[in-house]
């Protein structure tokens, strides 16, 4: 009876959990883990309240503390939203102690960030926060003289703790704190002095921008026009300019459809194309320029966009100005913030319509119908960037972002990126003379794959372009080019990945439901065989060449070493994506291919782990069969090498390097599930108990 009411008190703690970790309930110990969750979490409160009864806070304090982090990162956030609140404001009642150290001050700030992290669970009407708290505290940490004289010591990294731990307690600030906050640093507020940077800061860092709509006369309504006023005034630059562009940001981000920017459209775009500071002619910058941050520049374009005002009109004469700069022979430092700026705008672009269009959306972020972005709006803001994220894709040192960018915008739009760079790669792959364009365009393809093989309403031929790029990029495998046969790997693998190798050609005969695009995608895949085929005899002709190119005594540098061991991962993973996802056909055409490789090879230690991939990919897809084909017969090699060999063999500490590869593949082979092997099982000891006398350099 005792066990049945603790269970039911489990049980009913269980559906009042704020977001417990659910890979628990996956564990075959789920209900030992709820009952040491309940028991461990009461101890954490019932110490930490003891803390504060017998007004102690050492060494208790971040004892307990550290024991509430561990349980979070365990169970996750296991307690009811009443738990959670009150949590939240004991550290806050923490923060409040007057002569708090500093190191009980950083736990306090660590443990707030944790606790309020999840900031769908609480809302504004669970929970009002005093930003004087961590005004006192910003003044201590961030303005501390005595530390220079070493008269004070402060933990590492405190001011990040404490940065990160106001960002999160923000949205918390009362109705009232606006005023307040202006009412604090209005008057220290003169542009000629020093202390205007730090006004500034703390309003960036203090300012609510997250209230609803019916308290904006309190928020943003106080400050925004009269902030922007004085931005447009000073045009020299100041230092504290950046946290006027981060203020800005976050309040359109955070407001979006209840702030007009039109009338300010043009005086911002100004200002951003000016910060660029790009190179014109020989013409140099005498003064150096406090460039704006990208994301934040990014997040502020994005969420001033919407309700068909011309913001995308304007990015878009913004980016035809610097167009010229994207083009891979213009190389500079600036490149890397020009092409930044399209990932982060395309970054920004997704998450925006994520957070709309989303069923659980946060609280704060309730952009009104009439201001969210439309299905015109996304079409014309794919079409604005693509042009400029195609051209950044050959820029040799900068392809990880521009290929980034790409993704982001396949996501939003695939058929207005993945066919215009399918056809690129195409027309690359003959094309000698500019080698690096296929290494581009497939890796910036390998991000795209999801997008490809995905089949939905507005782009549905995707996956009629799957087979005629597996085939096409095989002349990628090249032994005189490692990281263009990386980069081929790579794409093969994200491609397989998510495939299935099965010829369905017959499926058009035997359905009548098959769409016009369905039944070119089931005839293509009859290719499968030959692209297999092809696939592996460039695979072979490559190690032939590696295991050839190169006398094994030769000194191999380190870089050689990493681009060989890249190359065996790549492999590996290629190989395992098919056996693991393919017909049993196929799977049998595999095992034959290198069954048969293996069988003519002659053995090179430079290149054994390739082939060892090779093996280890077919041993996981199918054990039993792969057994079958390889034991028995790297049994009898071994086998007949000692028997026809004498003594002396197994005394050589150089060893006989044939009987080497065998012993290898054999202890690649035993690394099977061990009920595939019992069948083995007087083969392997029989090998084991004449090896083990092989006398070890």
């Amino acid at each position: 009876m005792h066990n049945n009411n603790k269970e039911t008190i489990y049980e009913d703690a269980d559906n009042n959990l704020q977001k417990p970790n659910i890979y628990n309930q996956y564990s075959p110990y789920y209900e030992s883990i709820k009952r040491q969750r309940f028991k461990l979490f009461k101890e954490i409160c019932e110490n930490l309240s003891r803390l504060i009864q017998l007004e102690e806070l050492q060494p208790g304090f971040p004892l307990w503390s550290s024991k509430l982090q561990q349980f979070i990162s365990y169970y996750g956030f296991s307690f009811t939203k009443i738990d959670h609140l009150k949590l939240i404001n004991f550290y806050l009642s923490i923060l409040s102690i007057k002569n708090l150290n500093y190191v009980n001050a950083k736990i306090c700030f660590n443990m707030l960030s944790q606790l309020t992290r999840k900031i769908r669970l609480i809302t504004r009407n669970d929970l009002i926060i005093d930003w004087k708290i961590f005004y006192t505290w910003a003044k201590l940490i961030l303005f501390n003289h005595d530390e220079p004289y070493s008269l004070v010591s402060m933990p590492k990294d405190i001011i990040n703790s404490f940065l990160f731990c106001v960002r999160n307690c923000r949205p918390y600030f009362s109705a009232t704190a606006t005023q307040e906050i202006l009412d604090e640093f209005r008057p220290y507020l003169c542009p000629f002095d020093t202390v205007c940077g730090d006004v500034m800061g703390y309003w960036n860092m203090f300012l609510p921008v997250h209230l609803p709509p019916e308290l904006h006369d309190q928020g943003f309504k106080l400050w925004l026009s009269e902030f922007l006023d004085i931005w447009e005034t000073v045009c020299n630059n100041p230092a504290w300019e950046q946290s006027l562009i981060s203020l800005f940001s976050c309040v359109a981000w955070h407001n979006i459809g209840y702030i007009d920017w039109e009338p300010w459209l043009s005086p911002i775009f100004t200002r951003i194309l000016k910060n660029l500071s790009l190179p014109v002619g020989n013409v140099k910058s005498t003064k150096e320029t406090q460039n704006y941050s990208v994301p934040v520049v990014a997040t502020w374009i994005v969420a001033m966009m919407g309700n068909q005002n011309s913001c995308i009109q304007y990015l878009r004469d913004l980016l035809n100005a610097i167009k010229n700069f994207y083009h891979p022979s213009n190389t500079g430092d600036f490149q890397t913030e020009l092409i930044s700026f399209l990932s982060m705008l395309t970054q920004a672009f997704v998450d925006r319509v994520y957070f709309e269009r989303t069923s659980n959306p946060v609280w704060y972020f309730n952009p009104p119908k009439s201001h969210r972005l439309s299905d015109e709006d996304i079409d014309e803001f794919v079409n604005c960037l693509k042009e400029y994220a195609f051209i950044s894709i050959f820029n040799k040192n900068h392809l990880d972002l521009a290929a980034e960018t790409c993704q982001y915008l396949s996501q939003l739009r695939p058929q207005l990126i993945v066919p215009p760079l399918v056809e690129l790669l195409f027309s690359s792959i003959d094309n000698m003379t500019e080698p690096y364009r296929f290494t581009s365009l497939i890796t910036c393809l390998t991000g795209l794959t999801r997008q490809i093989v995905r089949q939905t309403s507005e782009f549905s031929q995707g996956q009629t372009f799957v087979l005629p790029l597996l085939l096409s990029v095989l002349p990628g495998i090249d032994a005189n080019d490692l990281k263009k046969t990386a980069v081929t790997f790579q794409f093969l693998s994200a491609i397989l990945m998510v495939i299935t190798c099965v010829d369905c050609s017959s499926a058009v005969n035997t359905r009548n439901d098959l769409s016009e695009i369905e039944k070119k995608v089931c005839l293509s895949t009859n290719k499968f065989e030959d692209f297999i085929s092809e696939l592996f005899n460039r695979i072979f002709q490559m190690i032939d060449a590696l295991s050839t190119e190169m006398p094994d005594t030769l000194i191999v540098t380190m870089d050689l070493k990493m681009e060989d061991y890249q190359i065996g991962l790549e492999l590996t993973s290629v190989i395992s994506c098919i056996v693991r996802q393919c017909s049993k056909k196929i799977f049998c055409m595999v095992r034959e291919k290198i069954t048969n490789f293996l069988a003519t090879y002659s053995y090179s230690p430079k290149i054994s782990q390739l082939l060892t991939g090779l093996i280890q990919a077919i041993l996981k897809g199918n054990p039993v069969e792969t057994l079958k084909y390889l034991l028995p017969q790297t049994y009898e090699h071994i086998e007949k090498i000692l028997n026809q060999s004498d003594i002396l063999i197994l005394n050589d500490d150089k060893g006989d390097p044939e009987l080497l590869w065998y012993l290898k593949l054999f202890s690649e082979l035993v690394c099977a599930p061990g009920d595939t092997l019992i069948i083995y099982k007087p083969m392997i000891l029989s090998i084991f108990h004449q090896c083990i006398h092989i006398i070890h350099k």
